[in-house]
């Protein structure tokens, strides 16, 4: 199958696109300031029409039988309520629809985000209500929900499989430095002790990066439509922290509790998930 991945120079993108060259071809859609060095890969502007354009043109010759959509523009915790983050991300997903629309894959995999529920106590299943105002990550939630809406609506005439994977944290290899399990990991290897706020009492789900990378092979090859939650593990702050000093760590090493902080309990429901995927 030939496959495009957009957002393939980040963590994921780069994991993904690593694991399925190894069956597929895969064409690569890097951010505009991202070199390559090999002629399936294209730096491409996707908040910009003519950059857009440009780059399908050049694939127009090639059958593309799947889209893996990753490309979004993500906030850092100074840029949070940066309107603009929203618009941009709106954008690419307009640029998107044009891609699918021109290129007529069979499916598309639209990766979207845990962020857009509320980060406040409960469980959250494919059913539950979207509500990024309750979430820190609310322009960044927002915009992956209204994606989901958006690309639905104009792709709801045309002959493709639409997949929207909301995927919780996902970790591994390569990962930002300023998530936090490598918070945790730099500040045990530098102090030797770990800390967690609100008490530790915060939970959230993670996946690891090839649990994550099976799942879409999944989704990929299989018939398969809709919406579904990407996840592997509730767990608290205080067991991850205690997890890595298992791990990593030493009869000496300790957890620092601050009772100041996000203390949700934040349980992400998969059972939609499980019931197609026996893991």
């Amino acid at each position: 199958m030939n496959i495009l991945i957009t957002g393939a120079g980040g963590f994921i993108g780069t994991h993904l696109s690593k694991t399925l060259a190894k069956k597929h071809k895969v064409y690569r859609f890097y951010s505009f300031s991202k070199p390559f060095s090999d002629n399936d890969s294209y730096s491409v502007d996707l908040s910009k029409r003519n950059s857009v354009h440009a780059a399908i043109n050049k694939l127009s010759k090639e059958k593309i039988g799947a889209i893996i959509h990753l490309a979004s523009k993500m906030a850092s915790p100074e840029q949070a309520q940066d309107m603009k983050l929203l618009q941009e991300n709106i954008a690419i997903t307009k640029s998107i629809i044009d891609i699918l629309k021109f290129l007529k894959p069979e499916v598309l995999l639209n990766f979207s985000s845990m962020s857009i529920y509320p980060n406040i106590t409960g469980t959250y299943s494919e059913e539950s209500i979207p509500g990024p105002q309750n979430n820190p990550d609310c322009l960044y939630g927002l915009s992956k929900y209204c994606a989901e809406v958006i690309i639905d609506y104009f792709l709801r005439n045309e002959d493709i499989r639409i997949v929207h994977l909301r995927v919780s944290q996902v970790y591994g290899e390569g990962m930002r430095d300023d998530r936090i399990i490598p918070i945790m990991l730099n500040e045990l290897n530098e102090s030797n002790t770990i800390t967690v706020f609100g008490d530790g009492k915060r939970e959230s789900n993670f996946i690891e990066i090839k649990q994550l990378v099976k799942k879409v092979q999944y989704f990929l090859m299989n018939d398969v439509a809709g919406v579904y939650n990407i996840g592997d593990q509730n767990i608290s702050y205080i067991d991850l922290a205690k997890n890595y000093i298992n791990q990593y760590g030493d009869k000496n090493s300790t957890i620092i509790k601050k009772a100041r902080g996000n203390n949700e309990k934040f349980k992400f429901d998969t059972s939609k998930l499980q019931s197609i995927i026996k893991t």
